[in-house]
């Protein structure tokens, strides 16, 4: 069996024959999903969310989907907000919770008004997607089996339209319909098929997998601020090692990060040290120790930066100058393929800048040093560097103390 291919089946799974309680939802998913149901419309929790509870995961989130338009959806909570012009959703603020909520959509193939709210470019990339229809078409229209399953709050069952159940039995990434064409309309499926992988276990269904081979390079075509985005959700999963592992192995880290692509061919000082990055992303997530985005690009770069700061200074320019024009000038090369915000920029640069302060040790400058904005993440990297070069202990015991102190 390849890829699914849409069919008239669709299987439903009763409560007594699938390990999914309504207890394993959130308050604020169970009010809004009982609300539109009172309303007369149908409610299914889809996706992710659905995947998660089957293979023993706590899920992110709940997202729901249903067959109200969002402008009904907006009119039934008060607390609600319409967002997004390619693909139109409603987040429900419910609970101290912010519900996703999306409309079932259809293909464009199976809409007579397709050319006023579907748009693709010439390459086939999706720019524009509004097409509402049935749960089976929503279900078809979804990028992988896996991701494809929805959950019914008023028969307690579990809807398969796509064979999603049996691929995550299989433990198995399989794209719904035609892998080249799913990855045209959207190339950031290449990335998603391997975070999926890393993170649930699951092996590659082979025509998935000879597709992201052949069209690695479209990442190119995904909108840099998006690319943002997916690259925290890239690290940040608790399996980054295995993520930067499958990104290599299917040609798709040359092409986003170039830098970390040439870094893992380069010497093996450049290998360790982003395995050790990767690592102890993993052990952060674990323990759910919150990452910024700063922190997170100034490890997996940091090594760039350094070179290209060296660089600079060996030219005569002060220290401050020349980590900021250096990761200016790496940012700015990023940017078509992934946007970093120019704030995001600034703190690293900044921390980049402070690192030998933490060698001086002066009782009496302490506090003025830790009051900077950078410091906690300065010192997070100077730690992590000290301990992967084995050296400077005494200068990593000497602040840890001191923020101790703090408190």
């Amino acid at each position: 069996m390849t890829s699914s291919t849409q069919s008239d089946k669709v299987d439903v799974i009763p409560r007594d024959q699938h390990p999914i309680s309504r207890k394993q939802f959130t308050p604020g998913t169970l009010d809004v999903l009982y609300r539109l149901t009172e309303a007369g419309f149908m409610a299914y929790i889809a996706g992710g969310g659905v995947r998660d509870l089957l293979v023993g995961r706590p899920p992110k989130d709940f997202d729901i989907a249903t067959n109200a338009r969002p402008e009904q959806i907006k009119r039934l909570f008060r607390h609600c907000r319409l967002v997004g012009r390619r693909f139109r959703l409603a987040h429900v603020h419910q609970r101290d919770e912010v519900i996703e909520v999306s409309t079932f959509r259809a293909n464009a193939d199976d809409s007579q008004n397709k050319a006023r709210f579907h748009q693709k470019s010439e390459e086939g990339l999706i720019l524009r997607d509004n097409i509402y229809g049935t749960p089976e078409q929503d279900a078809w229209r979804r990028d992988f089996t896996v991701n494809a399953l929805f959950y019914d709050i008023q028969t307690f069952s579990i809807i398969d339209y796509v064979g999603g159940l049996k691929d995550i039995q299989a433990k198995i990434i399989r794209t719904i319909g035609d892998p080249a064409t799913r990855m045209t309309e959207d190339p950031v499926r290449m990335i998603r098929a391997v975070r999926f992988a890393s993170t649930l276990g699951f092996g590659m269904e082979p025509d998935t997998a000879r597709v992201i081979r052949d069209l690695a390079e479209r990442i190119t075509q995904a909108a840099p601020a998006r690319m943002f985005e997916e690259v925290q959700k890239l690290f940040l999963c608790g399996h980054a090692r295995e993520v930067l592992i499958q990104l290599k192995h299917y040609g798709l880290l040359a092409h986003m990060l170039p830098e970390i692509d040439q870094a893992l061919e380069g010497s093996e000082a450049d290998r360790q040290w982003l395995e050790r990055v990767t690592r102890q992303l993993d052990t952060w997530r674990l323990h759910r120790v919150p990452v910024n985005p700063s922190l997170l690009f100034a490890l997996l770069f940091g090594l760039v930066h350094e070179r290209k700061i060296a660089d600079l200074l060996a030219t005569g320019m002060p220290r401050f100058n020349a980590a900021d024009a250096a990761v200016r000038e790496h940012l700015l090369a990023l940017a078509p393929r992934v946007h970093i915000p120019k704030n995001i920029g600034l703190h690293i640069a900044q921390l980049m800048a402070v690192q030998p302060y933490f060698l001086a040790m002066h009782p009496g400058k302490t506090t003025r040093f830790m009051q900077r904005a950078c410091f906690h993440d300065a010192f997070i990297y100077f730690k992590m560097r000290a301990r992967f070069e084995h050296q400077h202990d005494d200068a990593v015991h000497f602040w840890a103390e001191r923020m101790r102190e703090r408190g």
